[in-house]
């Protein structure tokens, strides 16, 4: 499959170019490799880290609802207690039926009432000590993952601190190198770059596409070298250079 690009001058300029960005963009892979998976694993650890201390805030605030909810329901039950002894004394002063049964429901309400707080009580004290655990632990995991974060972190610094003047150099070179390709050439290339493993230009090789293997007819071969126009892989749309 062949494409329109004008004159052989133009033509020539053109497969230069993009043999010259395949180039580049082989030299920004190879520094990506070189940094490996540490921007991601750096990236993921910070994602860690934002989570666990959203996790721990919450679980903080729910433990001061619970510590303020128990301290409320010890006033209530210390309160009632003291109503059912002043209830309990006043029994013995009582005259009539009638106000024997009204002190008489008295402590009783005071007696549910101990009853009540007391159980939710326990229930606010395990829930401060489930709380307490949960928080704990995750601060402990939390500072694992802060020290590995800040180890991998320092990894990756001293990764780009190697590699940033080269890739900066390279991206300043793809750039102008980039402007100068016609742009249906530039968009071709760049989406079969994108699903090729990085490869949108491949060369002749041993009589066949140097990207997928496929095999070049000759006279197709003859127009390649002699750049007459640019020539895309039939099989797997790379553009084909000598």
């Amino acid at each position: 499959m062949t494409t329109e690009v004008g004159g052989d001058n133009r033509v020539r300029e053109m497969v230069r170019l993009l043999t010259e960005l395949q180039d580049i963009d082989d030299e920004l892979k190879d520094i990506s490799l070189e940094r490996g998976d540490l921007p991601e694993e750096v990236e993921r650890l910070q994602a860690k880290l934002g989570e666990f201390e959203t996790f721990i805030t919450q679980r903080k605030v729910d433990l001061e609802d619970a510590t303020r909810k128990l301290a409320e329901r010890v006033l209530q039950h210390d309160a009632a207690k003291d109503k059912l002894l002043k209830y309990t004394q006043q029994l013995y002063a009582v005259k009539t039926t009638r106000e024997y049964d009204a002190v008489t429901a008295e402590v009783n309400f005071a007696k549910q009432e101990i009853t009540t707080c007391e159980k939710e009580m326990a229930a606010l004290t395990a829930r401060k000590s489930e709380l307490t655990r949960v928080v704990d632990e995750r601060l402990s995991e939390l500072e694992k993952v802060r020290v590995e974060e800040k180890a991998k972190a320092a990894d990756l610094a001293e990764k780009l601190a190697e590699t940033e003047a080269e890739e900066r150099q390279l991206l300043h070179r793809r750039e102008n190198v980039v402007v100068r390709i016609m742009k249906p050439l530039y968009a071709h290339y760049e989406r079969i770059r994108k699903v090729k493993d990085g490869r949108g230009v491949a060369k002749i090789f041993d009589n066949a596409c140097g990207g997928c293997f496929a095999v070049i007819p000759p006279q197709t071969q003859v127009n390649i070298r002699k750049q007459l126009d640019i020539v895309l892989c039939e099989t797997c749309g790379r553009i084909i250079v000598p």
